[in-house]
Protein backbone atom coordinates (compact mmCIF):
# COMPACT_ATOMS: atom_id res chain seq x y z
CA UNK A 1 0.00 0.00 0.00
CA UNK A 2 1.41 3.14 -0.68
CA UNK A 3 2.78 5.48 1.68
CA UNK A 4 -0.17 8.26 0.81
CA UNK A 5 -2.85 6.02 0.96
CA UNK A 6 -2.71 4.17 4.17
CA UNK A 7 -2.66 7.40 6.61
CA UNK A 8 -6.11 8.30 5.30
CA UNK A 9 -6.95 4.31 5.53
CA UNK A 10 -5.62 4.06 8.91
CA UNK A 11 -7.32 7.21 9.95
CA UNK A 12 -11.14 5.90 8.50
CA UNK A 13 -10.28 2.72 10.36
CA UNK A 14 -9.90 3.90 14.13
CA UNK A 15 -13.02 6.71 12.97
CA UNK A 16 -15.16 3.46 12.61
CA UNK A 17 -15.33 4.73 8.68
CA UNK A 18 -13.49 1.66 7.35
CA UNK A 19 -15.46 -0.45 4.29
CA UNK A 20 -14.82 -4.62 4.38
CA UNK A 21 -12.44 -3.97 1.97
CA UNK A 22 -10.82 -1.33 3.09
CA UNK A 23 -10.49 -3.14 6.49
CA UNK A 24 -9.27 -6.59 4.64
CA UNK A 25 -6.99 -4.22 2.83
CA UNK A 26 -5.02 -2.84 6.26
CA UNK A 27 -4.48 -5.98 7.44
CA UNK A 28 -2.79 -7.46 4.63
CA UNK A 29 -0.83 -4.28 4.51
CA UNK A 30 -0.16 -5.14 8.56
CA UNK A 31 0.95 -8.25 7.91
CA UNK A 32 3.75 -6.95 4.72
CA UNK A 33 6.05 -6.24 7.48
CA UNK A 34 7.06 -5.54 11.04
CA UNK A 35 7.25 -1.86 10.40
CA UNK A 36 3.78 -1.84 9.12
CA UNK A 37 2.91 -3.71 12.34
CA UNK A 38 4.48 -0.55 14.73
CA UNK A 39 3.01 2.13 12.43
CA UNK A 40 -0.40 0.34 13.23
CA UNK A 41 0.18 -0.03 16.98
CA UNK A 42 1.69 3.82 17.13
CA UNK A 43 -1.34 5.34 15.41
CA UNK A 44 -3.58 2.89 17.62
CA UNK A 45 -1.72 4.47 20.70
CA UNK A 46 -1.81 7.58 19.80
CA UNK A 47 -6.03 7.65 18.97
CA UNK A 48 -6.63 6.23 22.50
CA UNK A 49 -4.75 8.57 24.30
CA UNK A 50 -6.59 11.58 22.89
CA UNK A 51 -9.49 9.45 24.31
CA UNK A 52 -12.37 7.69 22.18
CA UNK A 53 -15.16 9.97 24.05
CA UNK A 54 -13.28 13.22 22.56
CA UNK A 55 -12.96 12.16 18.75
CA UNK A 56 -14.56 13.36 15.47
CA UNK A 57 -15.38 12.04 12.97
CA UNK A 58 -12.39 11.80 10.50
CA UNK A 59 -13.99 14.02 7.14
CA UNK A 60 -13.05 14.12 3.62
CA UNK A 61 -8.76 14.51 4.35
CA UNK A 62 -8.87 17.11 1.02
CA UNK A 63 -11.61 18.85 1.78
CA UNK A 64 -10.75 19.45 5.42
CA UNK A 65 -7.34 20.85 4.64
CA UNK A 66 -8.82 23.09 2.36
CA UNK A 67 -11.18 24.43 5.05
CA UNK A 68 -8.77 24.45 7.71
CA UNK A 69 -6.77 26.60 5.46
CA UNK A 70 -10.02 29.12 4.90
CA UNK A 71 -10.55 29.43 8.30
CA UNK A 72 -6.71 30.36 9.42
CA UNK A 73 -6.53 32.85 6.09
CA UNK A 74 -3.59 31.20 4.16
CA UNK A 75 -3.23 31.45 0.57
CA UNK A 76 -4.34 29.03 -1.72
CA UNK A 77 -1.09 28.42 -3.12
CA UNK A 78 0.02 27.36 0.32
CA UNK A 79 1.07 23.80 0.38
CA UNK A 80 0.70 20.87 3.33
CA UNK A 81 4.55 20.87 3.26
CA UNK A 82 4.66 24.53 4.25
CA UNK A 83 2.12 24.15 6.97
CA UNK A 84 3.89 21.76 7.85
CA UNK A 85 7.17 23.59 8.46
CA UNK A 86 5.71 26.54 9.92
CA UNK A 87 3.75 24.56 12.54
CA UNK A 88 5.41 21.77 14.96
CA UNK A 89 3.38 18.92 16.69
CA UNK A 90 1.33 19.80 19.23
CA UNK A 91 2.70 17.88 22.93
CA UNK A 92 -0.23 15.71 23.85
CA UNK A 93 -1.88 17.47 26.73
CA UNK A 94 -2.89 20.61 23.73
CA UNK A 95 -4.30 17.79 21.79
CA UNK A 96 -6.37 16.88 24.55
CA UNK A 97 -7.50 20.50 24.85
CA UNK A 98 -8.26 21.27 21.20
CA UNK A 99 -10.51 18.51 21.66
CA UNK A 100 -12.59 20.31 23.76
CA UNK A 101 -13.46 22.44 21.25
CA UNK A 102 -16.99 22.92 20.26
CA UNK A 103 -18.35 23.30 16.84
CA UNK A 104 -18.11 22.34 12.99
CA UNK A 105 -15.27 24.31 12.13
CA UNK A 106 -13.26 23.35 15.71
CA UNK A 107 -14.10 19.95 14.80
CA UNK A 108 -12.02 20.14 11.22
CA UNK A 109 -9.60 21.40 12.64
CA UNK A 110 -8.66 19.29 15.55
CA UNK A 111 -8.97 16.21 13.05
CA UNK A 112 -6.27 17.81 10.83
CA UNK A 113 -3.98 18.42 13.83
CA UNK A 114 -4.37 14.90 14.63
CA UNK A 115 -3.49 13.69 11.09
CA UNK A 116 -0.66 16.25 11.47
CA UNK A 117 0.99 14.46 14.52
CA UNK A 118 0.25 10.89 12.36
CA UNK A 119 1.80 12.08 9.82
CA UNK A 120 4.90 13.21 11.88
CA UNK A 121 5.12 10.07 13.27
CA UNK A 122 4.64 7.71 10.35
CA UNK A 123 7.13 9.95 8.71
CA UNK A 124 9.79 9.74 11.56
CA UNK A 125 8.68 5.83 11.44
CA UNK A 126 9.59 4.90 7.93
CA UNK A 127 12.58 7.46 7.35
CA UNK A 128 14.21 5.43 10.74
CA UNK A 129 13.36 1.92 8.97
CA UNK A 130 15.23 0.45 6.06
CA UNK A 131 12.86 -0.30 3.08
CA UNK A 132 12.06 -3.66 2.43
CA UNK A 133 10.92 -5.75 0.21
CA UNK A 134 9.16 -8.89 0.01
CA UNK A 135 9.00 -11.74 -2.56
CA UNK A 136 6.34 -14.44 -2.28
CA UNK A 137 6.51 -17.49 -4.32
CA UNK A 138 2.71 -19.46 -4.57
CA UNK A 139 2.21 -23.20 -4.79
CA UNK A 140 3.90 -24.55 -8.25
CA UNK A 141 6.22 -21.61 -8.85
CA UNK A 142 9.69 -21.10 -8.36
CA UNK A 143 11.42 -17.82 -8.98
CA UNK A 144 15.21 -16.56 -8.58
CA UNK A 145 16.34 -12.93 -7.34
CA UNK A 146 19.63 -11.30 -7.01
CA UNK A 147 20.15 -9.54 -3.65
CA UNK A 148 21.46 -5.88 -3.89
CA UNK A 149 24.97 -7.13 -2.78
CA UNK A 150 25.04 -9.22 -6.00
CA UNK A 151 23.63 -12.56 -3.51
CA UNK A 152 20.96 -14.73 -5.87
CA UNK A 153 18.22 -16.78 -4.01
CA UNK A 154 16.20 -19.35 -5.36
CA UNK A 155 12.96 -19.44 -4.15
CA UNK A 156 10.79 -22.68 -4.23
CA UNK A 157 6.96 -22.91 -4.09
CA UNK A 158 5.16 -21.58 -1.14
CA UNK A 159 7.89 -19.62 0.52
CA UNK A 160 7.94 -16.46 1.21
CA UNK A 161 11.93 -13.92 1.19
CA UNK A 162 11.89 -10.25 2.66
CA UNK A 163 14.80 -8.54 1.93
CA UNK A 164 15.93 -4.78 2.19
CA UNK A 165 16.65 -2.56 -1.01
CA UNK A 166 20.40 -1.69 0.16
CA UNK A 167 22.10 -3.52 2.73
CA UNK A 168 23.25 -1.01 4.91
CA UNK A 169 25.13 -1.48 9.15
CA UNK A 170 27.67 -4.26 10.05
CA UNK A 171 25.44 -6.90 8.44
CA UNK A 172 23.25 -8.30 5.59
CA UNK A 173 19.95 -9.70 7.10
CA UNK A 174 17.13 -11.24 4.71
CA UNK A 175 14.47 -13.37 6.41
CA UNK A 176 12.86 -16.65 5.18
CA UNK A 177 9.46 -18.85 5.57
CA UNK A 178 9.60 -21.60 3.22
CA UNK A 179 12.49 -22.83 1.02
CA UNK A 180 15.42 -21.11 -0.57
CA UNK A 181 18.78 -22.18 -1.83
CA UNK A 182 21.63 -19.33 -1.54
CA UNK A 183 24.51 -18.15 -3.52
CA UNK A 184 26.28 -15.88 -1.29
CA UNK A 185 28.33 -13.06 -2.40
CA UNK A 186 32.02 -12.75 -0.49
CA UNK A 187 31.79 -9.87 2.27
CA UNK A 188 34.50 -10.70 5.10
CA UNK A 189 33.20 -7.16 6.62
CA UNK A 190 29.63 -7.82 6.49
CA UNK A 191 28.66 -10.79 7.43
CA UNK A 192 25.14 -12.56 5.83
CA UNK A 193 22.45 -13.36 8.32
CA UNK A 194 19.14 -15.69 7.15
CA UNK A 195 16.00 -15.33 10.21
CA UNK A 196 13.89 -17.68 9.76
CA UNK A 197 11.11 -18.52 12.74
CA UNK A 198 13.27 -20.40 14.89
CA UNK A 199 16.94 -19.96 13.61
CA UNK A 200 19.64 -17.63 12.36
CA UNK A 201 22.03 -19.05 9.55
CA UNK A 202 25.34 -17.03 9.33
CA UNK A 203 27.78 -16.94 6.53
CA UNK A 204 30.69 -15.29 4.73
CA UNK A 205 30.47 -16.88 1.38
CA UNK A 206 28.95 -19.83 0.57
CA UNK A 207 26.76 -21.90 -1.23
CA UNK A 208 23.67 -23.67 0.96
CA UNK A 209 20.02 -24.73 1.53
CA UNK A 210 17.03 -24.03 3.75
CA UNK A 211 13.89 -25.20 4.35
CA UNK A 212 11.79 -23.40 6.99
CA UNK A 213 8.39 -24.12 8.17
CA UNK A 214 6.50 -24.45 11.16
CA UNK A 215 9.06 -24.19 13.85
CA UNK A 216 11.63 -26.26 12.17
CA UNK A 217 14.61 -25.17 10.15
CA UNK A 218 16.87 -27.27 7.89
CA UNK A 219 20.37 -26.39 6.28
CA UNK A 220 22.36 -28.54 3.87
CA UNK A 221 25.57 -26.55 2.29
CA UNK A 222 26.84 -27.36 -0.72
CA UNK A 223 29.93 -25.25 -0.52
CA UNK A 224 31.76 -23.15 2.20
CA UNK A 225 31.20 -22.76 5.75
CA UNK A 226 27.63 -21.94 7.82
CA UNK A 227 26.60 -21.47 11.20
CA UNK A 228 23.42 -22.07 12.44
CA UNK A 229 21.77 -21.30 15.83
CA UNK A 230 18.69 -20.32 17.70
CA UNK A 231 17.12 -16.98 17.05
CA UNK A 232 17.13 -16.25 21.20
CA UNK A 233 19.93 -14.38 22.54
CA UNK A 234 23.25 -16.63 24.01
CA UNK A 235 21.61 -19.58 22.07
CA UNK A 236 23.95 -22.88 21.55
CA UNK A 237 24.88 -23.65 17.35
CA UNK A 238 26.88 -25.80 15.62
CA UNK A 239 29.40 -25.21 12.42
CA UNK A 240 28.38 -26.82 8.83
CA UNK A 241 30.21 -27.78 6.08
CA UNK A 242 30.00 -28.67 2.33
CA UNK A 243 27.80 -31.76 2.27
CA UNK A 244 26.34 -31.42 6.07
CA UNK A 245 23.54 -30.54 7.34
CA UNK A 246 21.62 -29.96 10.51
CA UNK A 247 18.32 -29.55 11.91
CA UNK A 248 16.84 -26.97 14.45
CA UNK A 249 13.51 -28.26 15.75
CA UNK A 250 11.14 -25.67 17.77
CA UNK A 251 13.42 -24.21 20.72
CA UNK A 252 15.49 -26.63 21.08
CA UNK A 253 19.53 -27.00 20.22
CA UNK A 254 19.99 -27.62 16.64
CA UNK A 255 21.19 -31.22 16.66
CA UNK A 256 24.43 -32.73 15.44
CA UNK A 257 25.87 -31.99 12.34
CA UNK A 258 25.39 -35.36 10.07
CA UNK A 259 26.96 -36.12 6.62
CA UNK A 260 25.06 -35.97 3.35
CA UNK A 261 25.01 -35.69 -0.18
CA UNK A 262 24.14 -31.75 -0.87
CA UNK A 263 23.23 -32.21 -4.56
CA UNK A 264 20.88 -35.21 -3.60
CA UNK A 265 19.28 -33.47 -0.91
CA UNK A 266 19.00 -30.21 -3.12
CA UNK A 267 17.18 -31.82 -5.85
CA UNK A 268 14.19 -29.54 -5.89
CA UNK A 269 16.62 -27.33 -7.98
CA UNK A 270 16.64 -29.50 -10.41
CA UNK A 271 13.21 -30.43 -10.65
CA UNK A 272 13.18 -33.06 -7.92
CA UNK A 273 10.89 -33.90 -5.03
CA UNK A 274 13.56 -35.18 -2.20
CA UNK A 275 12.13 -36.32 1.82
CA UNK A 276 14.19 -37.75 3.89
CA UNK A 277 12.31 -39.41 6.96
CA UNK A 278 9.60 -37.32 6.69
CA UNK A 279 6.00 -37.73 7.75
CA UNK A 280 4.00 -38.26 5.24
CA UNK A 281 1.59 -34.92 6.89
CA UNK A 282 4.86 -33.41 5.38
CA UNK A 283 4.92 -35.18 2.39
CA UNK A 284 1.44 -34.11 1.93
CA UNK A 285 2.13 -30.69 2.63
CA UNK A 286 4.77 -30.32 -0.04
CA UNK A 287 3.09 -32.14 -3.03
CA UNK A 288 0.32 -29.37 -2.23
CA UNK A 289 2.92 -26.69 -2.85
CA UNK A 290 4.42 -27.97 -5.49
CA UNK A 291 1.42 -29.52 -7.79
CA UNK A 292 -0.68 -26.92 -6.31
CA UNK A 293 -3.48 -29.56 -5.42
CA UNK A 294 -5.32 -30.56 -2.83
CA UNK A 295 -4.28 -34.15 -0.65
CA UNK A 296 -5.88 -35.46 2.42
CA UNK A 297 -5.20 -38.27 4.69
CA UNK A 298 -8.42 -40.94 5.22
CA UNK A 299 -6.74 -41.63 8.72
CA UNK A 300 -4.96 -39.45 11.09
CA UNK A 301 -2.83 -42.66 12.13
CA UNK A 302 -1.58 -42.40 8.58
CA UNK A 303 0.90 -39.34 9.63
CA UNK A 304 2.95 -41.95 11.58
CA UNK A 305 4.21 -42.92 8.28
CA UNK A 306 7.29 -41.98 7.01
CA UNK A 307 9.52 -41.90 3.64
CA UNK A 308 13.06 -41.17 2.38
CA UNK A 309 13.25 -41.00 -1.52
CA UNK A 310 13.80 -38.71 -4.61
CA UNK A 311 10.59 -38.21 -7.15
CA UNK A 312 11.06 -36.69 -10.49
CA UNK A 313 8.51 -34.23 -11.25
CA UNK A 314 6.01 -36.23 -13.10
CA UNK A 315 1.93 -35.93 -12.89
CA UNK A 316 0.82 -35.89 -9.30
CA UNK A 317 -0.58 -39.05 -9.44
CA UNK A 318 2.42 -40.59 -10.63
CA UNK A 319 4.32 -39.60 -7.67
CA UNK A 320 1.38 -40.46 -5.37
CA UNK A 321 1.16 -43.94 -6.63
CA UNK A 322 5.03 -44.43 -6.18
CA UNK A 323 4.69 -43.21 -2.53
CA UNK A 324 1.53 -45.13 -1.60
CA UNK A 325 3.48 -48.15 -3.57
CA UNK A 326 6.29 -47.70 -0.80
CA UNK A 327 3.89 -47.29 2.31
CA UNK A 328 1.66 -50.60 1.10
CA UNK A 329 -1.47 -48.05 0.90
CA UNK A 330 -3.63 -46.47 -2.10
CA UNK A 331 -5.05 -42.91 -3.56
CA UNK A 332 -8.02 -42.45 -4.72
CA UNK A 333 -9.30 -39.05 -6.28
CA UNK A 334 -12.41 -37.67 -5.74
CA UNK A 335 -13.57 -34.55 -7.92
CA UNK A 336 -10.49 -31.97 -7.72
CA UNK A 337 -9.24 -33.74 -4.21
CA UNK A 338 -7.07 -36.74 -3.80
CA UNK A 339 -7.36 -39.05 -1.04
CA UNK A 340 -4.47 -41.23 0.90
CA UNK A 341 -5.97 -44.31 2.32
CA UNK A 342 -5.11 -47.70 3.52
Amino acid sequence: MPNHDYENLLARYFAGEASAEERAALTAWRRTSAENERTFAAFEKIWNDAGAEQQPRIPNIDRAWQELEAKLGLPQAQTRARILEMKKPEPRVALAHVFAWRGRSGMLAAAAILLLAFSTLLYRLWQSAPALQTLVTANAEQRKIELPDGSVVALNSGSTLEYPKTFAGATREVKLSGEAFFEVAHDGAHPFLVNTANAQIKVLGTKFGIWSREEETRVVVREGRVALRGNEPQSAGVELMANQMSIRRMQEAPEAVRAIEAQYALGWLEGRIVFDQAALTEVVAELQRVYNVEIALAKPSLALNTITGSFNRKPVESVLASICLTLNLQYRQEGERYIIAE
